[in-house]
């Protein structure tokens, strides 16, 4: 008898790290969709930039420093998928609404940038970054905006509790609870979240911030809930304003949402959180 019970012991001592591996392996595949395909450049539609290289962790990053009339700069911190190119579209519309400066740049392994991705590397990339506009570009840190897309959300919570913490405010955009909840989801309610690597709290960590935060969220986002969204804005300290965008997916809150979306943005710009008939406090 006890030597079956040792037997079954061992074996479930064996799943579990055969678990652990494979939620291991396939966590930062499911994760990471970096593409090397910078299929748009800012040059393709007559726009003024600087090409930027800068140093993260001992890797080399490549980004686009776009210009504008206004005195402030939006931090881009972009979502899983793609590279800057992607995101291209979107900052020339918030350049034309806005008048912001925008700095769009790729976490290592994605775009031109060297190495591979990494929760820690994102954060580290973000806060060279971060760096880079202040001590590079002369920015002064209360004009930077720190804009988070999907992924990006757990980056600029990550970068706003530390180098960018003197930053003007925070936009998190289509954001998620935590990667453990998002696996959960994915997972059909399985624990998988017990035997991950990767955290990306947003729910356990927004409450720490110390800027004015903007969460926008569309209603009918396939890709995360909109209901973390609320989740996420519900553990935001004030002031923190929300923005449902009715109709809107994960990552076309700015077209559908149009002059109400960039309302909210310039609510947060002048540091005046105002609720609308749909921006909610």
């Amino acid at each position: 008898m006890a030597r079956m019970m040792a037997t079954v012991a061992v074996a479930l001592f064996v799943l579990v790290f055969l678990l652990i591996l494979m939620v291991r392996a396939k966590e930062k595949s499911a994760l990471f969709f970096p593409s090397g395909d910078l299929h748009r450049l800012p040059s393709d539609l007559d726009l003024s930039f600087e090409d930027v290289r800068l140093p993260s962790g001992g890797h080399w990053l490549h980004g686009w420093f776009l210009p504008g009339a206004d005195k402030n700069v939006v931090l881009w911190l972009h979502g899983n998928a793609g590279n800057i190119s992607d995101r291209l579209d979107h900052a020339v519309v918030m350049t034309r609404e806005l008048g912001v400066s925008s700095f769009l740049f790729d976490y290592r392994g994605y775009g031109r940038s060297e190495g591979r991705p990494t929760e820690k590397g994102l954060y580290e990339d973000a806060a060279a970054a971060f760096n880079w506009l202040v001590r590079e570009k002369g920015i002064d840190p209360s004009s930077v905006i720190l804009y988070g897309h999907s992924l990006g959300s757990a980056v600029a919570v990550d970068l706003a509790l530390g180098e960018g913490k003197s930053a003007r405010g925070m936009v998190l955009e289509s954001p998620f609870t935590s990667a453990g909840d998002v696996a959960r989801m994915l997972y059909q309610g399985l624990p998988v979240h017990l035997f991950m690597s990767v955290s990306l709290d947003n729910t356990g960590r927004v409450g720490k911030v110390s800027l004015p935060v903007l969460v926008i969220h569309g209603e009918e986002d396939a890709t995360i809930p909109f209901s973390m969204g609320r989740k996420v804005f519900d553990a935001a300290p004030e002031p923190k304003a929300f923005l449902p965008v009715a109709g809107a997916d994960h990552s076309d809150c700015y077209l559908v949402g149009g002059a109400e979306y960039w309302e909210a943005w310039r609510e947060l710009q002048s540091k005046v959180q105002r609720p609308t008939s749909k921006v909610q406090r």
